[in-house]
């Protein structure tokens, strides 16, 4: 029986939070995980400094840990796998809704040579970014079929067994995007992260304008690989995905974003810790 530890950071989203857990004790109902092989061992919930607490459910074997400063969510998934006892890893975020067979499919899936899957990300919420980040999505998965190797490694939905998580260090950079090191460890490996179409999340997509430009100008400031001028223009002439002029419009924006993050000169250290975050040189973040 394949013994599955859930890791959830979490900050300041108790009723986000409540939502996810509440899902996942769906998942894990008997009769759901024996025929798969598998068997929810714990949920590990890391609070990144919350100013109040999160809602916790009862029904799951839930282990409560807490950051007393903010250290961001990929930093919390290392705190809380440093902890795990399972032998997967499964990686949620906490404004996520696992499918009802989600835990089901984790148990199936990582066995024999594979050894890390991630999946699909559909959206629950409305709104125009909502539906941008929708048909980036979209773009992403569009033509990977079941067992596809990737080069990415989504933390709010994915699963790696834990002793290769542990032999490959796991998580090496901690800021946005920063979990795709692990693909990048793992195709180092010889056993690279796949897609799998039936490991499914519904997502709260849309978080604000602020939040949509830092994220995408953090990823590419962060990203590994520095882009030249002409090769980030191509990146941002290229984001324009999606239906409708709007959402085209707001992908375009986003990926000249993150193209010129990406063009950024890196500093002698690199970019590879939350240490030297670089900042988004937009306005300050709304109160």
């Amino acid at each position: 029986m394949v013994r599955i530890s859930v890791i959830i950071p979490t900050r300041d989203r108790a009723g986000d939070l409540a939502r996810c857990l509440e899902a996942l004790a769906e998942c894990a109902q008997d009769g759901l995980l024996p025929a798969s092989g598998g068997k929810l061992h714990e949920v590990i919930v890391v609070d990144d400094a919350s100013a109040v607490a999160g809602v916790h459910d009862a029904r799951l074997p839930i282990l409560a840990l807490r950051n007393e400063r903010r250290a961001g969510a990929a930093l919390s998934r290392t705190v809380a796998a440093a902890r795990a006892s399972g032998d997967v890893l499964a990686f949620l975020d906490d404004d996520a809704v696992p499918r009802g067979d989600w835990l089901a499919v984790v148990a199936r899936h990582l066995r024999g040579a594979r050894v890390a899957i991630t999946g699909r990300v559909l959206p629950f919420d409305g709104g125009l970014l909502s539906r941008a980040r929708q048909a980036r999505h979209d773009a992403r998965y569009a033509g990977l079929e079941a067992g596809t190797p990737v080069g990415f490694f989504a933390g709010g939905n994915s699963a790696v067994l834990a002793e290769v998580f542990r032999e490959v260090n796991g998580f090496t950079r901690f800021t946005t995007g920063g979990d795709n090191s692990l693909a990048e460890a793992l195709a180092a490996r010889g056993t690279p992260v796949c897609f799998e179409p039936d490991l499914v999340i519904a997502h709260r997509n849309g978080k604000g304008l602020w939040r949509a430009c830092a994220d995408a100008w953090s990823a590419g400031a962060h990203h590994p690989v520095r882009l030249t001028p002409l090769d980030a223009a191509r990146m941002a002439a290229s984001a324009g995905v999606g239906a409708g002029g709007a959402v085209r419009t707001v992908n375009r924006m986003l990926g000249a974003l993150h193209a010129t993050g990406r063009a950024v000169p890196r500093g002698a250290a690199g970019a590879t810790g939350a240490a030297r975050r670089r900042t988004w040189p937009g306005p300050a973040r709304p109160r």
